[in-house]
């Protein structure tokens, strides 16, 4: 996931779109294993764009999320294109719904709002019901709004083409402090590399349930089993 915009990186603006994301991939067994925030700056986009591309290999994806409006430090559709030794060509199946979008509303469709339409090419272009948006995909890079109303519409619409096996998960909660039951976590961490452990301290401050939630979660469920076996034999769960 690669979010961007000055604004972010201000504070001006809170990013809510890459927890969101993370969780829907999560939800259909696939993992997102990198998120980056960068400037409105080209270069900068550039460079992160490549490595996050080459990170992910031929069958991951990359997410990019801002840059895309009609106003000069919009320069997501540059940045990827230049990323990609592409040409910026104004799209007209893109500009048509544009067009719809406006006419409905009174606005003039004028030069600013069609940069909007400007695309790298070749690319494929897919549309989401409800929005003239378009959702380019560049060689696995996925261009969207920022706007988390639209990013998750047009996510949402698509999310069929992101899919792996599903991880599943269990949880231990104890009264037994982080200090005393690292050791052990880290030893069963080892034995079990396919499975996935965390210790959560119990954010409330109120330790009459439970003081750390230990959460284990995996895609091979023999390992799961396995190695919540041994956290409950070894450290003190409660029931």
């Amino acid at each position: 996931m690669l979010v961007i915009g000055d604004e972010i990186l201000r504070g001006n603006i809170a990013d809510a779109n890459t927890a969101w994301l993370a969780k829907a991939l999560h939800a259909r067994g696939v993992d997102l294993v990198r998120a980056t925030v960068v400037p409105d700056d080209v270069a900068d986009i550039v460079a992160t764009v490549r490595d996050l591309r080459e990170r992910v290999g031929p069958h991951g994806a990359v997410f990019t999320s801002g840059g895309i409006g009609p106003t000069h430090d919009d320069k997501t559709y540059e940045a990827i294109a230049a990323a990609f030794d592409r040409a910026l060509v104004r799209h007209g199946p893109t500009v048509e719904r544009m067009q719809e979008h406006y006419d409905k509303r009174g606005v003039e469709l004028n030069d600013a709002r069609l940069r909007m339409a400007a695309l790298p090419s070749p690319a494929e272009v897919l549309f989401t019901e409800g929005t003239w948006v378009p959702l380019v995909n560049v060689d696995g890079v996925y261009v969207l709004p920022g706007i988390p109303r639209l990013f998750k519409q047009m996510v949402g619409a698509h999310l069929d083409r992101f899919r792996g096996p599903l991880a599943t998960g269990a949880d231990c909660f104890t009264q037994m402090g982080e200090g005393d039951i690292a050791d052990t976590l880290s030893e069963i961490a080892q034995e079990f590399p396919t499975v996935s452990i965390g210790s959560y301290p119990n954010a409330s401050g109120d330790y009459s349930k439970y003081k750390v939630k230990i959460s284990l979660s995996s895609r091979d469920q023999e390992a799961l089993a396995a190695a919540m076996q041994a956290v409950r034999e070894r450290l003190e769960c409660l029931e």
